[in-house]
Order: structure tokens, then C-alpha cells, then sequence
């Protein structure tokens, strides 16, 4: 029962984030449950940066990314948390 329950969330997730004018709040949900149930960090990163495109004035979505990174410890993240760009600004 409880992998189909999972599975019902999943799809409706999946459908929320696929609408034209993306939902931040739809994918901050996702992107936690793609984090805490399936443990697809990709995805779930990918999902954070859209949130945040979504409402980039939002920094509620910002702070969830942070947190996600902080607590995954951005190893495994598909962006490198350094980029060109801030090495030449040392």
C-alpha cells in the first residue's frame, strides 16, 4: 500500500512540474520528495534551480536549495559549487 501511495504522489508531482507556467511551491514539494523518499539528488537539484527560476525574487526556494546543499553536502550535486567566474575574483 505504501509504494503505491508513493507512487500516486509521484505522478501527480510529476504533472504539477510539467505545466507550462511552473509552480515554485509545486516543485519545492517534489524536489524535497525526490530528495527525502527517492534519494535522486540530480533530480532533486535539478528541481531546486527550477523553483528557483520560477520565483527567483523568492528567497524562501533560494534557502531550500542551501539547506539541500548543506545537508548533502554538495558532493554529489550536478553543479560544482565553485564556478570561473569566483576563482577570478580571489
Amino acid at each position: 500500500m505504501e509504494f503505491a501511495l508513493i507512487g500516486i504522489a509521484e505522478d501527480y508531482f510529476k504533472r504539477a512540474a510539467k505545466v507550462e507556467h511552473k509552480d515554485a511551491e509545486a516543485l519545492n514539494k517534489y524536489e524535497s520528495f525526490l530528495w527525502q523518499v527517492r534519494k535522486h539528488l540530480w533530480a532533486a537539484e535539478e528541481t531546486y534551480l527550477e523553483a528557483i527560476s520560477a520565483e527567483p525574487n523568492n528567497s524562501y526556494y533560494a534557502a531550500n536549495y542551501a539547506h539541500f546543499l548543506w545537508n548533502t553536502g554538495g558532493e554529489d550535486t550536478s553543479f560544482p559549487l565553485d564556478s570561473p567566474d569566483n576563482e577570478n575574483d580571489a
